[in-house]
């Protein structure tokens, strides 16, 4: 299981509803499992798990 941070800028104003909508989402092989508001130049991290490394680009 292969684990990542992405960082988003979100639209101002959209940020609390992108926390609600992304929380738990799941991608095509990868899901994500928490979702952040942050300050600074990204608006939101988000923590993603894969089975492996090219399911991650998915």
């Amino acid at each position: 299981m292969i684990q990542a941070f992405v960082f988003i800028e979100a639209e101002p104003g959209r940020v609390q509803e992108l926390v609600d909508e992304l929380a738990g989402m799941k991608l095509a092989a990868s899901v994500i499992k928490q979702v952040h508001a942050v300050t600074g130049r990204w608006d939101l991290i988000a923590l993603i798990e894969s089975p492996d490394l090219p399911s991650l680009g998915d």
